[in-house]
Parts: structure tokens; C-alpha cells; sequence
């Protein structure tokens, strides 16, 4: 919903922990894949996950604006949301943001509600997409 907002190399980093989140409890479910596909094609669908930040430490350091910080904050916690349960092996990743960003309880609390409201939207807003059909050019 707010990618387009981060650089390009911010995108692929972004990719890489969203990766690593729908990874974590060693199960990609259809709502998560979708979800990711969603935030694929927001960012232009030309992005790449550099494999070092999928399997290796992730790159806090390229999230240096308050702004970046919360779309990563929050379109995680889409992703971790979208199948109805925030996993605890998915928790973890988005708690080390957190805590590297120096978000508070509240701001925690606020983008976790929003993320619980918006996940299921995102689904559904997919599922509308693909009913339509391909996109003529």
C-alpha cells in the first residue's frame, strides 16, 4: 500500500524481510503468497530480494527515515497477519525491527491493529483483480 514510497534498494530490502517473514514457519500459505504478490506488484513487479538478506542477516541500516521505517513495520505485519495468525516464528523478524527502529508499545499496538484490518483486504482486493481477468495493454 505505501512501497512505491521507498527507494529502490529500500524495496529490496524490504522484499528480502517480507520474504523471510512468509518463510518463517516453514509454510508459504496461499493468503501469504498472495499477500506477497500484492506487495510485489506495487513496487513496479521488477524487484528483486537479495538472497544475502534472505538467508543472511537483514539490512535495518538502508530503512534510515522514520517514514521507511513504519511501511516496513507495517506491510509485514500485513504480511504476517495475512493468514489470520501472526506467527511465532515470524514475530522474532519484525520484533528486531522494532526494537532496531525504537518504536513504542503504542505505536506497536496502533500498527498492529491496522495491519489485523487491512491483511484480509488485501486478500480480498486480490481476489477481485484476478476475477477481471489479464489487463489489456
Amino acid at each position: 500500500m505505501f512501497l512505491n514510497l521507498l527507494t529502490e534498494r529500500q524495496k529490496q530490502s524490504f522484499l528480502a524481510l517480507a520474504t523471510k517473514v512468509s518463510m518463517a514457519d516453514g509454510e508459504v500459505v496461499p493468503e501469504e503468497n498472495v499477500t506477497l504478490k500484492v506487495r510485489v506488484a506495487e513496487m513496479g513487479g521488477h524487484v528483486k530480494a537479495p538472497p544475502d538478506e534472505i538467508y543472511g542477516e537483514a539490512n535495518f541500516g538502508v530503512f534510515n527515515t522514520p517514514q521507511a521505517q513504519t511501511i516496513v513495520v507495517l506491510e509485514l505485519m500485513v504480511i504476517a497477519y495475512s493468514d489470520a495468525e501472526y506467527h511465532e516464528y515470524e514475530r522474532p523478524i519484525i520484533d528486531d525491527l522494532i526494537e532496531n527502529f525504537g518504536f513504542s508499545a503504542d505505536q506497536v499496538k496502533r500498527f498492529e491493529d491496522w495491519a489485523k484490518r487491512q491483511s484480509p483486504l488485501s486478500v480480498e482486493g486480490w481476489d477481485f483483480i484476478t476475477e477481471a481477468g489479464p489487463v489489456e495493454a
